[in-house]
């Protein structure tokens, strides 16, 4: 009897270990994409610095467009490392099941990714930074314009109308 088995699922080896290449691989490209976002949050911030609308479109897709892959990454390395029914390992685990030189390489690029990861968080905070005074500045132009298209005063700094501020008094002259 001739029978064939297919397995969905082969186990990662006999050890219960797992390829280190294709982890490292899964993290140059999470290194790669975390690159990248670097530097679309200082394009975006160099865009909100001259108001260009246009290029924060086109910043903002391409970052949504990353953020869509670091996931797709995500998710491959979560399922590497994965073994069914028990929790995920931490990278630290990981590194114990390796050799040497497969335990070094794979650590210097967690050390790179993490340093890129806190860079990128930097730049986005900075991103936000900007963003928030450039909508506190719009906030006082509208506010300034408000004010000064106000003929009655009735018009607060604000912009917001005061109705006891002033009083308008006018009057009809009916005789003429």
């Amino acid at each position: 009897m001739n029978t064939t088995t297919t397995m969905i699922n082969p186990p990662k080896n006999a050890q219960g270990s797992l390829d280190p290449d294709r982890l490292d691989s899964i993290l140059a490209q999470l290194e790669d994409e975390h690159g990248l976002l670097l530097g679309l949050a200082r394009e975006h911030k160099e865009a909100l610095t001259h108001a260009d609308v246009q290029s924060l479109q086109r910043i903002t897709m391409r970052t949504s467009e990353t953020l869509m892959r670091i996931a797709k990454i995500e998710q491959q390395r979560q399922s590497l490392i994965s073994r069914r029914d028990e929790p995920l390992d931490t990278l630290d685990e990981l590194l114990d099941r390796f050799g040497h030189d497969d335990r070094t390489r794979i650590n210097e690029r967690r050390t790179r990714l993490k340093e890129l990861i806190m860079r990128v968080r930097d730049e986005q905070q900075a991103v936000k930074q900007a963003s928030e005074q450039l909508a506190m500045h719009m906030k006082g132009l509208m506010k300034q314009v408000s004010a000064s298209l106000s003929h009655s005063g009735t018009y607060s700094r604000g912009g917001s109308i005061e109705s006891g501020r002033t009083q308008v008094v006018s009057g009809l002259d009916t005789v003429s």
